[in-house]
Formats: structure tokens, C-alpha cells, sequence
């Protein structure tokens, strides 16, 4: 065990010596999101598409990020698909290779049932992070690992008779970025 510990900390601290070669980039991802909790229990795993993933370092270690996603998701009765889409922004934390990004979300879920389709209005926050794989001086892989939580307006709330429960999802997905 001490051998595993030991060589997670030399990674974590080889990456430092590693510093971020551009100012920006814009990139997409594709992936899999999977709800959690009680948003687990009724909604499957779904596909998970980064339409715009954009930061912007103000230095080496710090700046700001804009994301631009959606998912789609089957129900157990397969009745019913609901669709999530974000749009989330906030400070980035680079440090190696790895970039940290805590976000404001605003998220729109829709359901739709035999043609009918019903949109909730929500917002909520990400938890994300994402290691850097250099491909060239221009071209990079991105290892992506979110946690979206989110939970409708308080009007829509009431007049649907929702809770105060968040939904939550954990999207996983790897993406291809320009580095500018």
C-alpha cells in the first residue's frame, strides 16, 4: 500500500514540472453520463456530447473556462427520453497538466413522452476536471471527469410539485482540443 501511495504523490508532483504550453483552447468531447442518486434510479445511462469546451489561462495557473453540453437518457419504461443540456462557465486552476474547474451551470431538461415535450429550467454548479494529453504544439487529447448537480427554479418547482432534491449526474468523456 505505502509503494501505491508513494507513487501517486510522484505523479502528482512529476505533472508540476510539466507547464501549460498555450493561452486557450477550444475543443469537443464525447463520452457517457451517468445519473446519480435518485436521478440514477429512474434515468439510464446516457451519451454525453462536449459541444464547446473553451478556457482561456490568464497565467500559467489560473483562468477561465465556458463549456457548452448536452446528454440524452432512456427510462427504465424507454416511454420516455430526457435530454440535458448546460451551459456552464467559471475559474479554471491549471497545474501540470491537469485543470481544475468549479462552474455555475445553467441547465434546461427536457422530457419527452409520445410527442409530447415538457422543458424544466434549472441551475446548478460543476465539479470538473481534466488532464491534458499534448499531441503536438497545436493539437491535445482531454481526459474529462464532471459532476453536474442541478435542480429546477423554485416556480418551476411548485408548479410541478418537485422537491428540494438536486438531480445529479457523473459524465466521463475524452475529447480533442486546439491549443491556441
Amino acid at each position: 500500500m505505502n509503494k501505491i501511495i508513494t507513487l501517486f504523490i510522484a505523479l502528482l508532483f512529476g505533472t508540476q514540472l510539466f507547464a501549460q504550453d498555450s493561452k486557450g483552447y477550444v475543443g469537443l468531447s464525447l463520452g457517457v453520463s451517468i445519473p446519480a442518486g435518485d436521478t440514477g434510479e429512474a434515468l439510464k445511462s446516457g451519451l454525453e456530447l462536449g459541444l464547446i469546451n473553451l478556457g482561456f489561462r490568464f497565467s500559467e495557473t489560473f483562468g477561465a473556462t465556458l463549456n457548452w453540453g448536452a446528454s440524452g437518457h432512456n427510462t427504465d419504461s424507454d416511454l420516455v427520453t430526457v435530454g440535458v443540456g448546460y451551459l456552464s462557465f467559471g475559474p479554471m486552476i491549471s497545474a501540470g497538466g491537469f485543470d481544475f474547474k468549479p462552474q455555475y451551470a445553467i441547465v434546461s431538461t427536457v422530457f419527452e413522452s409520445f410527442g409530447e415535450e415538457l422543458t424544466i429550467d434549472c441551475t446548478g454548479f460543476v465539479l470538473g476536471g481534466t488532464y491534458n494529453i499534448p499531441l503536438s504544439s497545436n493539437w491535445a487529447l482531454a481526459a474529462n471527469a464532471d459532476y453536474l448537480s442541478f435542480k429546477p427554479t423554485d416556480e418551476e418547482q411548485e408548479n410541478l410539485g418537485l422537491g428540494d432534491e438536486s438531480d445529479n449526474m457523473f459524465k466521463l468523456s475524452m475529447g480533442i482540443r486546439y491549443l491556441f
